[in-house]
Formats: structure tokens, sequence, C-alpha cells
């Protein structure tokens, strides 16, 4: 899990005013130019619940995704995973100070190299000690969940030295640990408990704990980089990433920690209150915070998601994309908090034949007497040095242009004159700077 600095995912679509038009432009932008094959967004503020989507179900097929299209949520699943242990410690089923050892059959153990024994607490905060996968986990297969049984977890528990514990160390290990041992108090399955408790009673009808209770028409498919992902499956490990939502539902899962009158309003004000700080990180259980709000992301083979609350002023922000790289966690947290920046992606932008006239002419580079020349051909502009291949340039904003098929950016300079009057070759070895000696016709 990536921890964020808040100082801080054929074309549908859903526009609504409250989603901001510059994120509105932002969103289609980088769907258009295959940055991200689809972004859902949720925005609850004033009281109002507002959604933006953009893209298809899959990108072989013209269906757009809607508020209520199916996406893996992935690590956002531990935020369920310890409300569900909040309401246990409401019910006085558990403490979070209870040893986890004492509520599994025996032999189990699950002490420190202290001998020191490991709670419900150091689980759902990350201070267990246990690494962030099981050793015996085949984490690089393609759905490397779907096989691991409790079997395999007692014995990766049996034979892990436990160490470091009281030091924060994100773990799927710990959390999926942490699930099943709420199933083994309660005598059901972790998915069971997840629907009676948390689901059914927020009425998430888009959230489900497993594929096939998917409706097809809904299921959006997911991409590890161009390739379509190998959708995940879990079994002993699902505590710690196995949901699939809708931006919808996962909004009003969001919304439901800012309403005291919801069903589990003191179970999520357990989950929300700081429970371990280390330096500026501070985590509650399941939750991590920063600078007032509450959030987590989350990530498979093929999806990112995030979900951020701040409760106080009763504004909720998610986001979820069908690719496993480019995140929407910078449109959210700007969503959150306009001061927060969006990530700016080289994409190639319309300008006009007039417009790039005076980018036209001949470079210089003083020390080296090399040249460029820059020329207009086709409404576009053309990057020609001696013995290379003429390129021809795109235009991504601010005077800078990108070749079309090398990470190369020219960047055009002003004088005070507002003239062009240089211009810089970044991305072929050090950057370079060309002096214009002359316009060139065109």
């Amino acid at each position: 899990m990536k921890l964020l600095s808040l100082s801080f995912l054929l074309v549908g679509f859903v526009a609504v005013a409250e989603i901001p038009s510059n994120v509105q432009n932002e969103i289609n932008l980088r769907v258009k130019h295959n940055i991200n094959p689809s972004i859902v967004v949720g925005l609850y503020e004033n009281g109002q619940s507002h959604f933006y989507t953009q893209g298809p179900i899959e990108k072989k097929q013209a269906i757009a995704v809607t508020k209520n299209s199916v996406y893996e949520i992935g690590s956002i699943t531990k935020t369920f995973t310890s409300l569900l242990l909040a309401t246990l410690v409401q019910d006085k089923k558990v403490r979070l100070d209870d040893a986890i050892e004492d509520f599994w059959p025996k032999p189990f153990t699950l002490k420190t190299t202290e001998n020191q024994p490991i709670n419900f607490k150091h689980l759902a905060t990350h201070t267990s000690g246990l690494p962030r996968l099981p050793y015996n986990l085949m984490a690089f297969s393609k759905d490397p969940y779907a096989n691991y049984d409790r079997n395999q977890l007692i014995e990766a528990i049996n034979n892990t030295e436990i160490s470091n514990t009281g030091q924060y160390v994100y773990s799927n290990f710990a959390v999926g640990l942490l699930g099943e041992t709420l199933s083994v108090i309660e005598n059901k399955t972790f998915n069971q408990l997840i629907e009676q408790v948390i689901i059914k009673p927020l009425n998430l009808n888009h959230t489900y704990m497993q594929l096939d209770q998917v409706p097809q028409e809904l299921m959006v498919q997911g991409y590890a980089g161009k390739k379509p992902a190998t959708a995940w499956n879990f079994k002993a490990l699902a505590a710690a990433g196995s949901i699939r939502s809708s931006i919808e539902d996962l909004l009003a899962y969001g919304v439901a920690y800012t309403n005291s009158n919801n069903p589990l309003s003191q179970a999520m004000q357990l989950t929300t209150k700081p429970h371990f700080q280390q330096g500026k990180l501070v985590v509650g259980l399941g939750w991590h915070f920063n600078d007032g709000v509450f959030w987590h992301n989350g990530g498979t083979d093929g999806f990112r998601s995030i979900l951020m609350v701040d409760s106080k002023n009763k504004k909720v922000v998610a986001g979820i994309t069908n690719h496993n790289i480019n995140d929407v966690e910078d449109i959210v947290a700007h969503l959150m908090n306009p001061s927060n920046p969006m990530k700016k992606f080289d994409i190639p932008l319309s300008i006009s034949d007039e417009d790039l006239i005076p980018f036209i002419g001949e470079y210089k580079q003083i020390e080296t007497a090399k040249t460029i020349q820059i020329t207009h051909k086709n409404h576009k502009l053309i990057f020609n040095t001696r013995g290379q291949k003429d390129q021809t340039l795109q235009f991504i904003g601010e005077d800078t242009f990108k070749f079309g098929i090398m990470k190369i950016k020219v960047k055009f300079n002003k004088n005070e004159a507002a003239e062009v009057d240089s211009l810089s070759l970044m991305g072929w070895g050090k950057p370079q700077k060309y002096k214009k000696t002359r316009p060139m016709s065109q």
C-alpha cells in the first residue's frame, strides 16, 4: 500500500455540475488517451452525492461504465474487516488487547520472539510484526490468493518468526489472520459476516464478496498495463482485499462514517479513533489519518481505488479505475482539497496553426554550433537536426512539445517581450539549450 501525502480512477458519462469541470476534463483526457480504461469518482458534500463516470466496462465493448458498475476495491476491504472487529468489541465478545491465540483451537500459538502474545489491535493497526505476505503464498501467480486456505495460513503462522512488534509494517498477512480469527469466533465464514454485519445493514446493493455473485452486466474488466488482468479470488486472506463494489456503494460506505444515526455508528467511531502513532504516521483500526482526513486505498492486479472521509466537514470522496498502475488518488485528493494538484500527464493537446508560427525557426547551441530546425507541416511542428530523422512534435501545453515515440520534450522559452528566443531539449542526455538565431519561413 502506498501512503499518501494530503497537504496534501465508446465513452459514457454521468455529468453533474458538482463535480468540477476541471476534474471532468482531466478524467475525459485520461480515458481518451488510454491512460486509464475507465474512471469513476464520487463526491459527497453539503448532504448530496454526485458522480462522474467515463469509459467502457471493457475495452472491446461499447457498454459504458455507470455508478453501479462493479470494480475490485482491494485493500479498502481492510476497513470493512476492522469495522467487523469493532462490532465484536462493542458486543463484548472480544477486547482489542485480547491475545489472538486464545480464540483458536490448540495447538495454535502467536507470540513474538520475546514470547509476548499478538492481539487484535496489533493486527488491525499493522503493528503485529507479521510480514506483508505469508512465506508460502504464491505471490507472483495470476490469482495469488485464490487457493490459499486456512491450513496454509496456520502453517505460515507456525513457521514465521515475529519481530518488530509495535512498529508499523503494512501486512496483508495480519489482516487476513484477523478476518479468519473473527470467522472462528462467530463460527461463520468471513464473507457471511461482512454481508450480514455491514453490507446488508448499510444497504450496499452492489457490493460483493465473491466474483460469482457479481452480475455479468455490471462487471468491469481490469487491466495490468495494456493486458486484461485476471480477476482475483480469495479464501483465507479474504479480509485483506476481496471486496468488489461500485462507486455508488463505496461512496455510501464512506458517507456512513459521517452519519451518527446509522446502525454501525459506534463501531465506526471506534475504528476511526487514532490507535497507533509512529512519527507523522497515525493509524486507526484499518484507517490511516492525514490532516483531519481518514483514508484507505486499494490495488489488485487490474484495479486501483481510494476512499477519503472528512467526518468533521461531512465530506467524502471516492475514486476507482480499472488499471493497475495509473491510479486516481491525485484526482480524489484534489476533490477533497482543491489545493492538492492533479498529476500532469503528457497528453497531446490541440493548438492552432497560428499559435505554432512563433516557434518556427533555426536554433543554435552556442557551445557546439549544433543547430535544430523547427518547421511546420500538416498542422504540426517538425523537429530536424543534422543526421537525424524528422520528428513530429505533439503539443502538451505551456509552450512544451514532445516527440511522438520517444520520451523527449522540447520546451520553448520566451523573453520579457513574450517572444520565443530559445528552446530547451530534455530527455536526450543532459538538458540542452539552443538559442533562436533566425525565424524560418513556413
